[in-house]
């Protein structure tokens, strides 16, 4: 497994367990709020932000272009053939 996903089921993981951390901390009423409220929105954010990053990576954004896709033009059909 490469690196992108293993780092995507983590930022997917983090926010699914930020999820109800952040629900719950935002309605619930007692003391407890913020203890609930504020480890919820940093998972829940963090593993967005991961799983956002890495699966721009994963599927190409950023990556460099070979030699051949520097200089589509070399490569017409018509070069090279001999009449």
């Amino acid at each position: 497994m490469t690196r992108w996903k293993i780092a995507f089921v983590v930022g997917i993981t983090l926010a699914i367990m930020g999820l109800p951390l952040l629900t719950i901390g935002s309605t619930s009423t007692g003391e407890d709020r913020l203890a609930m409220l504020i480890p919820g929105a940093v998972m829940f954010s963090i593993g967005t932000l991961v799983a956002i990053v890495t699966a721009a990576v994963g599927i190409g954004f950023g990556k460099r272009a070979t030699t051949s896709e520097q200089n589509p033009a070399s490569k017409n059909w018509w070069e090279g053939q001999s009449e």
